[in-house]
């Protein structure tokens, strides 16, 4: 049962809604919560691994969580990697970049909503890592007490259109390092059908040096290219996500899509 609710999960957010033909409106924020950044990244594409965890997983990953985080009630680990052709970080500009994000499934600790698009739908995770490929991007996120580091980091799709399309990522670096292989379906659109984001938002939490809630709100404007397969995830001995698996390797949905536009907007809520 949990494969199929993760597995319905991944084609909506690679999918959204072919019938959808505009975004909510976007609402306030956060109250109380300072905006402390905007990254707009621009013609993004990416491979992710939802792993679903058994109870023995889901202690662990709840021993790992810091204090006011509650594991979700399906729990899993994300496992994504990403390349987007720019950036603007806070109005500096960025050239291509990929990065590659370890995160486990949370309940929200705060109510927050993107400044950019109307929610429906929201996945709250917390970061267990963001590795990037340049320092602006790893720096930013740094200094607002994401675990970061600079790392090579690597993606390859694979053939879009191709019957049994096989992708893969892999990220170096000491914080965790992981590979991942799919196995795809064909894209689920054609090339030049892009769909508006219905509403589906994601959350990115941590928290920072000083105890506050620190959330990244993810919002893609328009998908396009979508698919979804099975793929597996290996991580590094000694890691964070090797302590939460038990294993060198899990398997788990893979999800695969484009999107033109990104816009992360940060927010810090005050300690306490």
């Amino acid at each position: 049962m949990r494969h199929r609710v993760i597995l319905a999960q991944a084609v909506i957010g690679v999918l959204a809604t072919s019938v959808a033909l505009t975004a909510p409106a976007a609402a306030q924020p956060a109250a109380g919560a300072v905006h402390a950044g905007v990254v707009q990244a621009r013609s993004c594409a990416n491979l992710g691994v939802t792993i679903p965890l058994n109870p023995e997983q889901a202690g662990r990953a709840r021993a790992v969580l810091p204090e006011g985080f509650a594991l979700a009630a399906l729990p899993t680990m994300l496992v994504e990697t990403s390349t987007c052709e720019g950036a603007s970080v806070n109005d500096t500009e960025i050239g291509s970049f990929h990065l590659s994000e370890a995160a486990l499934s949370v309940e929200p600790p705060r109510a927050v909503s993107s400044p950019r698009l109307g929610e429906v739908m929201a996945e709250n995770i917390y970061m267990l890592s963001q590795l990037d490929t340049n320092t602006v991007l790893s720096e930013y996120k740094s200094g607002l007490g994401y675990r970061s580091e600079v790392t090579d980091i690597a993606l390859d799709l694979g053939a879009p259109d191709a019957i049994g399309r096989r992708a893969s990522a892999s990220a170096g670096g000491t914080i965790a390092p992981t590979t991942a292989t799919a196995q795809l379906t064909p894209s689920l659109l054609p090339d030049a059908v892009r769909v508006p984001n219905p509403g589906i938002v994601y959350k990115l939490w941590t928290r920072d040096s000083q105890g506050r809630y620190v959330v990244t709100t993810n919002a893609n404007m328009t998908i396009n290219r979508p698919a979804a397969g099975v793929g597996t995830v290996t991580v590094a001995a000694g890691t964070t996500a090797h302590r939460i698996l038990g294993s060198d390797t899990a398997t788990g949905v893979a999800f695969s899509g484009q999107a033109e536009r990104f816009v992360n907007d940060t927010f810090v809520f005050p300690a306490g």
